[in-house]
């Protein structure tokens, strides 16, 4: 009997796998189960079927592949066979190590073990299926796959030898989901409850929020025992209410709009403040919380140049300047490494994010507030000069608090010409909670 002969009858004989809601099987419509390829590889017909319940036999998804067993040439049959059933005995508790991930999975990352073969020590099918079985050996195999493919990925941007550095740019968001309250009346909502708009809720002998005798536009205000535990809140106060204020129009003379953010620790003598005559008061919405992962965004290209060495960086911008210049780190790898790494579940806006890295409109949002806090503003700056990159370098010391998007259910939220208003803080200041550093900026179209 050949190689690929025995190899069919040993799938149809072990397969199908199950573990909970998902099972591994043969492709039942493919016309080779099992065979050799042109280039003398074993290949294998397989679906991965998700099913709608651990007890269900109805399928949600079926995701069928081709997938590469191995060269007979590289190892001797029968070890190769005997890897084989033993990989196929351990889907279930391949499967069951994945976790949360399962629901990512293709059939080749069930058969991605091959490495076992360099363990002399494995020779037999119970061998390797003890390996594979093994939840702190399928661990470390399943991390060290993971940092391949990380650094793979990473090969195509320049950065492949800064693979912690990149994972370390990633920030825990929260993203906002609004909803309108149905007549736009928050009395009856309770004191210190997280919201965007309507009245604020203030201690009565407090002053409305004002800057050089402007008063403010009340924005959101955020419950902190609310938002602790989750991962973007790990910066934040653990107890009291943040509350965040804007001008929506700049004082004759000011660059950036002015802010304040302010943190109420004792709840209880907060009461609710009716909006001042003549300031804007948005509506009221109710705000839905959401756990996110942000990498900075292609506009903010400068925190990936960041890690390379800064005399081979000024050396590049000077090249652009002067019409020369290649790319450092590529726009189109890293446009694409930065949208299936963050794996946003809703990408279309409204972007209203609490914390993480900004959207942005055009440019990126990190240089613009670091221009804006600076006494001459743009006022000589030259791009691809030393100086400009230190700038550049400055710019990332700052840290979003949020992000409200002036687009909300097709129309204005805030009356910002349909851009990003963002309320931002130096990190150090952040780390104090020294929110009188916290500065305003605009994007818009």
């Amino acid at each position: 009997m050949s190689t690929q002969d025995d190899l069919r009858e040993l799938f149809q004989r072990i397969l199908p796998q199950r573990a909970g809601a998902i099972a591994l099987q043969l492709a039942p419509d493919h016309p080779q189960l099992v065979w050799r390829d042109e280039n003398g590889h074993l290949r294998a017909a397989l679906t991965l079927v998700y099913f709608d319940a651990p007890d269900s036999d109805t399928p949600r998804d079926v995701r069928e592949q081709e997938v590469y067993l191995g060269d007979e040439r590289e190892h001797p049959p029968a070890r190769l066979r005997a890897y084989l059933e033993g990989n196929l005995r351990a889907i279930p508790a391949i499967l069951a190590a994945h976790g949360d991930d399962a629901d990512t999975l293709l059939p080749c990352d069930l058969f991605a073990y091959a490495d076992l073969l360099a363990d002399d020590a494995l020779q037999h099918a119970d061998e390797f299926a003890a390996a594979l079985g093994d939840p702190e050996r399928l661990a470390a195999m399943n991390e060290a796959a993971g940092e391949a493919a990380w650094r793979d990925e990473l090969e195509a941007l320049g950065l492949a030898e800064h693979a912690a550095e990149v994972r370390a740019l990633a920030r825990p968001a929260l993203r906002l989901h609004l909803d309108p309250d149905d007549e736009d009346d928050d009395s009856t909502c309770p004191i210190g409850q997280t919201r965007l708009g309507g009245d604020p809720d203030l201690p009565p002998s407090f002053a409305w929020p004002e800057d050089g005798g402007v008063l403010l536009t009340f924005v959101a205000q955020f419950d902190l025992a609310e938002l602790a535990g989750r991962p973007a809140a790990g910066e934040l106060p653990a107890h009291g209410l943040l509350s965040f204020f804007y001008a929506p129009i700049p004082p004759d003379g000011v660059r950036g709009h002015p802010v304040r953010v302010l943190h109420f620790t004792d709840l209880d003598e907060l009461a609710r403040r009716p909006v001042p005559a003549g300031v804007e008061r948005l509506r009221a919405h109710a705000i839905d919380l959401e756990d996110e992962v942000h990498f900075p965004s292609l506009e903010s290209y400068f925190f990936y140049e960041s890690l390379l060495p800064f005399e081979r960086v000024l050396a590049c911008h000077r090249g652009r300047r002067q019409g020369s210049g290649e790319e450092l780190v590529p726009s189109g790898p890293l446009a694409y490494f930065i949208a299936g790494a963050e794996r946003v579940n809703e990408p279309e806006r409204p972007f209203h994010r609490l914390l993480g890295h900004p959207a942005a409109i055009q440019g990126d949002p990190y240089l613009d507030i670091e221009i804006a806090t600076r006494p001459q503003g743009w006022e000589g700056w030259e791009d691809g000069t030393a100086e400009s990159l230190q700038i550049q370098q400055q710019s990332l010391r700052w840290r979003l608090l949020l992000q409200i998007d002036a687009v909300e259910q097709d129309g204005l939220l805030l009356n910002q010409d349909g851009g990003f208003f963002y309320f931002w803080i130096p990190a150090d200041a952040l780390a104090r909670h020294d929110w009188t550093q916290a500065r305003g900026e605009l994007q818009c179209h």
